[in-house]
């Protein structure tokens, strides 16, 4: 998965992702985790850069997502001395 053209506008980041061979635009916005290892960043649109349209599967949406949010299982005892 190729990501570029990153652009931030508050808490809105615009991707340009490459999947499949195609170009698409992603946009995703910023939420504070829940959870120590809860998803950062929640999809708010995307399209094919070349036609407009909405045409990924689900596995591929969440394969960004995933790519994109840090899961990480902080066990915060491991830091307490």
């Amino acid at each position: 998965m190729d990501m570029r053209s990153f652009i931030l506008h508050g808490n809105i980041l615009s991707v340009e992702v490459k999947i499949n061979g195609s170009d698409y635009r992603f946009g995703v916005q910023w939420k504070a985790p829940t959870k120590p290892y809860g998803d950062t960043w929640v999809l708010k649109s995307y399209a094919n850069v070349l036609t407009g349209e909405k045409d990924l599967s689900e596995e591929k949406i969440a394969e960004f997502l995933d790519t994109i949010n840090a899961n990480w299982n902080w066990n915060m005892d491991d830091f307490k001395k």
